[in-house]
């Protein structure tokens, strides 16, 4: 089968390689229709600082239909609709024990610990695949992992008031903030990018306004933010707004890198609660449910589509700042006569 590859730091390659492996007891194969390119899959390619297989299928954004299903493997058939949890925890610790598998002492993840979603197949363990609706269009289904994150930075930072909310930078997790904030509330939302095509996309989905970083640090502009998310891990961004903000829940969701001078006492003095948003919780049925209930309001984020072939491409066109859009998406798999027939 067709497959996308990483080998090394800035090394990856579209390959032939064996057919995913057929399903142990507790495991499914999926036949892959779309997998999406996340911004620590570029962080990972970059650096290598997930990298602890050599080479590994990359993709943790998946969607497509169950091809195979283990001998113990209840409620999941041949050909169901699925999206499917990146989350590879172990079970067993006390964060696990606890239900909080994003925390797991020993997390990985789909693409890294185990093979991901670029490939014309892949197996997982049966409980990362959840079932989405038969005729839920499967581009769509593909941004459930993403939109999890994003409800988890909402849940994260909210405390039941309807309090302004600033989310810093544009790409994928924070317009999909953006939107599900705009769908489930009447917030009032601020947003900034450096890049003006995604502000003006994601201002236009969501009714959020614009608001320049440097305004709002230097007390421009009039606004004050109850809540805020940075989504760019930039340690100077991170840095500018802890010393500017007072009486603020300040969500960080960005992988970057670096590190900050803190000062505990401006933190109390100004009451600024730092909240790191890890993965998410339990939020990826409800994210689905969004996707099937409103998958137009979240399909003008999909910048388009690409091959498994054009993959290593894409990655240094985004590397090098191209991307125009919010979200790329491999398209990979197509529905054949030999799977589940689903009703009309």
């Amino acid at each position: 089968m067709r497959a996308v590859r990483l080998y090394d730091r800035e090394d990856l390659r579209t390959e032939i390689i064996d057919m995913a492996k057929e399903p142990e007891a507790d495991e499914v194969r999926i036949k892959v229709a779309f997998a999406g390119i996340c911004g620590s899959d570029i962080h990972n390619y970059k650096t290598g600082q997930w990298i602890s297989r050599k080479p590994s299928t990359a993709g943790h954004e998946i969607s497509g239909w169950v091809d195979e299903v283990g001998s113990s493997v209840s409620g999941l058939t041949k050909g169901d609709t699925v999206a499917v949890d990146s989350r590879y925890y172990c079970g067993r610790c006390a964060a696990c024990m606890d239900k909080h598998h994003h925390l797991c002492e020993d997390l990985g993840f789909v693409g890294e610990a185990i093979d991901g979603g670029f490939a014309e197949y892949v197996t997982v363990p049966a409980h990362l695949a959840l079932k989405c609706e038969p005729r839920m269009p499967l581009d769509v289904a593909a941004l459930a992992e993403p939109l999890a994150v994003a409800l988890h930075a909402l849940n994260r930072v909210d405390n039941g008031k309807a309090e302004t909310l600033y989310i810093i930078g544009c790409g994928p997790i924070g317009a999909l903030i953006a939107l599900a904030s705009s769908i489930l509330s009447d917030r009032k939302l601020l947003v900034n990018d450096l890049d003006h095509s995604r502000i003006s996309l994601v201002c236009q989905a969501t009714g959020a306004i614009d608001l320049p970083l440097n305004d709002y640090i230097e007390g421009r502009g009039g606004e004050r933010p109850g809540h805020i998310i940075d989504t760019t891990g930039n340690v100077a961004v991170i840095g500018s707004l802890l010393k500017r903000v007072r009486g603020v829940t300040l969500g960080l969701v960005g992988i970057g890198s670096g590190s900050i001078d803190v000062d505990p006492v401006q933190l109390v003095e100004r009451e600024v609660s730092v909240v790191g948003c890890h993965a998410f919780a339990d939020e990826l049925p409800k994210a689905i449910e969004l996707l099937q209930t409103c998958p137009d309001r979240f399909r003008p984020l999909i910048e388009h589509r690409i091959s498994l072939e054009n993959t290593p491409s894409e990655y240094d066109r985004i590397c090098k700042g191209d991307a125009v859009g919010i979200k790329t998406l491999i398209e990979i798999g197509k529905l054949t006569s030999c799977q589940k027939v689903l009703p009309n």
